[in-house]
C-alpha cells in the first residue's frame, strides 16, 4: 500500500467501533477478516496509535456526551460502552478526566442552569 492510501479494513474497524463502542479487538478483527495482531499492526501503521487507544478515547467522548445530555444511569452508560462493571467505567473515566462521572454530570448541569 503506497503513501496516502487508506486500508479499507481500518476504515471498517473504525465504522464498527462507532456503531458498537463495546466491540472487542477480537470481534473487530474477525469482522475485518484479519487476526487481532494484524489489525493492531495495520491500525497503528495507518493512524499512529493503537486500536485500544482509539477505542478508549472514542468511548470516553461518548461517555461525556451521554453524561451531559441524558439522564441515563451511570451504570447503564458504562454497560453501553462495553464496561462489565460500573467500577471499571468509573475508574477509566476518572483516569481520563480526573473527575468521577457523577461529578462531571453535576458540573455540566450546573453550567447549564
Amino acid at each position: 500500500m503506497g503513501p496516502g492510501q487508506k486500508d479499507f479494513r481500518i476504515a471498517k474497524a473504525v465504522l464498527l467501533l462507532h456503531e458498537k463502542p463495546a466491540c472487542s479487538l477480537p470481534e473487530l478483527a474477525r469482522s475485518c477478516g484479519v487476526s487481532p495482531s494484524r489489525l493492531s499492526h495495520l491500525f497503528k501503521n495507518q493512524n499512529g496509535f493503537s486500536v485500544k487507544r482509539y477505542r478508549r478515547n472514542f468511548r470516553f467522548h461518548l461517555a461525556l456526551k451521554m453524561l451531559a445530555l441524558t439522564d441515563m444511569p451511570i451504570k447503564e452508560i458504562g454497560y453501553n460502552l462495553g464496561y462489565h462493571h460500573t467500577s471499571s467505567f468509573v475508574r477509566a473515566f476518572k483516569f481520563q478526566l480526573g473527575l468521577s462521572p457523577t461529578a462531571y454530570r453535576r458540573r455540566q448541569r450546573a453550567k447549564a442552569a
